[in-house]
């Protein structure tokens, strides 16, 4: 063992010669991404530099980088592509042909999902299902925003567009990660929450409509209204301008109440 170059990628000697091994059946997030800096300082502590290593193959032994492809566990200890997954840092992945650990990895991601640990954490903010329990929220609050003016109408929006990004920074694409099975978790997540997104906004949009037509009809009636007060000179203080009931004028035949 030589070094390591990420969490699923090493340097090491093999043969005699010098290797650069990426793991089979496992994705790690990408460097810069989020828990990137995590999985790789998983798999230097589980690999020391100096190590002696066991590798496993399957049917293809390199990829279109010429990266020898391998299982990769110390002589002590687990699979690193089966451990990394049990923690929440790697992700099954299955490229034809090499796919006989497969099942191994997708148990363990399973697992790390149901215990809600690394990239399926709740309380690290860049995890994606952090994202959507805040997207949510931010539904929830848009949901119960009034609309009755402008400003209120534009917050509520901005609410649900912030709702909306959050979802976005939750799709497996922005962790770098290629796995189909990381990609249908992220969708089950996001999926139901867009949907929200997209109720409410309509929803509010409705209710602002309905807003905006009850203010016309008010204004034409006191249109009206006032065109009557003009002809008759009165209108009683304190009765709304859509009485139509009945009236008892004092005398001059001006001045009137309801009766």
């Amino acid at each position: 063992m030589i070094r390591v170059a990420d969490g699923d990628t090493i340097v090491a000697t093999v043969g005699g010669a010098e290797e650069r091994i990426r793991f089979l059946n496992v994705d790690t997030p990408e460097v810069g991404t989020c828990m990137a800096d995590r999985a790789t300082a998983f798999t230097a502590r589980e690999l020391p530099s100096g190590q002696t290593i066991e590798l496993r193959y399957d049917r293809d032994l390199r990829d279109p980088y010429d990266r020898l492809l391998a299982l990769v566990r110390p002589t002590a200890g687990e699979w690193l592509s089966v451990s990394l997954a049990e923690s929440g840092l790697g992700f099954p992945l299955s490229i034809a042909p090499n796919s006989a650990y497969y099942g191994r990895v997708a148990a363990a991601a399973g697992r790390a999902r149901r215990a809600g640990v690394g990239m399926f954490s709740p309380r690290r903010s860049c995890t994606p299902v952090s994202r959507a329990k805040r997207a949510g929220a931010a539904v929830s609050q848009a949901q119960a925003m009034p609309v009755r003016t402008r400003a209120q109408y534009d917050a509520v929006n901005r609410k649900l567009a912030q709702a909306a990004g959050l979802l976005a920074l939750a799709a497996a694409s922005r962790y770098g990660i290629q796995s189909a099975w990381f990609t249908a978790y992220t969708k089950s997540i996001r999926t139901p929450l867009l949907r929200r997104v997209a109720s409410v906004r309509a929803a509010k949009k409705r209710q602002r409509n309905a807003v905006l037509s009850s203010s016309s009809n008010t204004t034409s009636s006191n249109t009206n209204s006032g065109s009557n007060n003009t002809n008759n000179g009165w209108w009683p203080p304190g009765v709304p301008q859509s009485y139509t009931g009945p009236r008892c004028y004092e005398p001059g035949g001006v001045i009137w109440y309801p009766c």
